[in-house]
């Protein structure tokens, strides 16, 4: 009966054996081969790798240096042609020309414009003369004619007459008491007004101008010293807007009384 059962777990067992075969057919000694291989295969794999770069880095290198500018190459002259004939000299010999040692200066670029307006210059031309008036210059008078000294007729008094001139604005008569002066301005006349303006240094004399006759003028003045019978001396001159005209010759006038002549 033993011998039986261990039959029977004998074929039960092998039969499980090739059932689970049959489930799962690679055994442990398979797939450590499998496994032996893939490792083999990985190996070989990355070597072949490794030479393919050093392949690579090497050709690399190898163009590189192909681009890489070379040293100049000497090219060795060719012998001269030798001749057993007497070369014949040069008729004309070529001169040598040396290479200039002066820098040749470089072309200097225009400047950039300045971004600040400049001014422009102003014309030098001298600017066209002032027009020149048309309107004649006034003349100045010529010298008063027809003076004459007289005595007055008061107390003290003495009188001058002279021709009025026909261009004459006005007159100034001028008085000393010496032939040899000075003579100083004693009255103005205006003609144009008939006014008589006394100067302040004969502001306490009587001085009058007027109308002595047609075409004549007469100053009259005194003096307010008592008892003063001197001649006195006077100048005439007419005057414009344009200037003073000479002075008259010197005439001589006398108080009424007086001893003396001139």
């Amino acid at each position: 009966m033993s011998d039986e059962l261990s039959a029977l777990l004998r074929a039960a067992a092998r039969d499980e054996a090739s059932a689970a075969e049959g489930e799962f057919p690679y055994t442990s000694a398979v797939l450590d081969r499998y496994v032996g291989d893939v490792r083999r295969h990985r190996v070989a794999g990355m070597a072949t790798l490794a030479v393919a770069a050093v392949t690579v880095v090497g050709l690399a290198a190898l163009g590189v240096g192909q681009l890489l500018p070379t040293g100049p190459t000497v090219v060795s002259p060719l012998p001269a042609a030798t001749s057993s004939a007497s070369p014949e000299p040069s008729a004309t010999p070529t001169p040598t020309v040396e290479p200039s040692t002066t820098p040749v200066p470089s072309p200097t670029l225009d400047p950039s414009p300045s971004s600040t307006p400049t001014t422009p210059s102003l014309p030098t031309t001298a600017p066209p003369p002032a027009p020149t008036s048309t309107t004649p210059a006034v003349p100045v008078p010529g010298p008063v004619t027809g003076v004459k000294g007289w005595t007055g007729g008061g107390s003290g008094e003495t009188t001058v007459t002279w021709d009025q001139g026909a261009d004459a604005t006005g007159y100034r008569v001028y008085r000393s008491d010496s032939l040899s002066g000075p003579f100083v301005v004693a009255a103005t006349f205006d003609v144009a007004t008939g006014t008589t303006t006394i100067a302040p240094a004969f502001i306490n004399d009587y001085v009058v101008i007027w109308s002595y006759s047609e075409g004549a003028l007469q100053v009259v003045s005194y003096t307010d010293a008592i008892g003063y019978l001197e001649p006195t001396y006077y100048r005439v001159a007419a005057f414009t807007s344009g200037g003073e005209g000479p002075l008259s010759p010197i005439v001589c006038a006398t108080p009424p009384g007086s001893p003396f002549t001139c």
